[in-house]
């Protein structure tokens, strides 16, 4: 069973034209979607889900489009925030956070702080976040840590944005067979990680594709270099 599952979110822009609506009924379906995913991995004992919402590179995405995402993000975290405390889910928030505005700031920190007792499930979303970025600023968080010389990989990565989290076990990355890429998602903590590829798009993928995930990671005898 994968201890720590991270998943790349694709495919809500796709399923929004394909069913001839606004790109932002994708992202708010995808966003119910990703709800159904925490409780599955609440179910099946998963102690750690990393998901890829916004990268570094979406924000050349229309101001529109962005506007709307974030808007989502804020409803849905003070919607959430007390589900989460309920289930002990801990949210965090991983990526560069100098484009977020004041209020966004406010409503992250803010989660950040009430579901930090949680211990079922941690869940870190992504947003802002490139893994080359995220690897660049720990090299500055570490050398200005006079760390610079004789720097191991463990003290290396405390200085990442999922320090204390474990390496990822497994990724799932929906969207059809021809993404079959990480696109700069935990470049570091996916060193020796096994993908799973599905051809469903984001808003589609469901418990069964999920269960067919696991499944496939099961299968695989896992030798980690040796």
């Amino acid at each position: 069973m994968p201890n720590h599952i991270g998943v790349i979110m694709d495919g809500n822009r796709r399923w929004a034209k394909a069913h001839a609506l606004e790109l932002y009924k994708g992202h708010d379906k995808g966003a119910d979607t990703f709800g159904h995913l925490c409780n599955w991995c609440l179910e099946e004992g998963v102690k750690f889900l990393t998901v890829y919402a916004f990268s570094t590179e979406n924000w050349t995405r229309a101001d529109k489009e962005i506007s709307r995402l974030f808007a989502l993000m804020e409803r849905y975290f003070l919607q959430e925030k007390a589900n989460c405390i309920r289930e002990g889910v801990r949210l965090k928030i991983i990526g560069e956070r100098s484009k977020f505005s004041a209020r966004v700031l406010t409503i992250i920190e803010d989660i950040e702080t009430a579901t930090a007792p949680g211990q079922n499930l941690t869940v870190q979303i992504a947003l802002s976040y490139g893994g080359r970025d995220e690897i660049i600023r720990a090299i500055k968080k570490a050398a200005a840590a006079g760390q610079a010389q004789n720097l191991t990989e463990e003290a290396f990565a405390v200085h990442l944005d999922t320090a204390g989290t474990p390496d990822v076990d497994l990724v799932i990355r929906t969207g059809g067979k021809e993404n079959q890429r990480l696109s700069n998602f935990l470049l570091w903590q996916t060193a020796y990680a096994e993908l799973f590829f599905s051809n469903l798009l984001w808003p589609d993928f469901n418990k069964d594709e999920f269960l067919q995930a696991i499944k496939y990671f099961n299968s695989i005898k896992r030798k980690i270099g040796q």
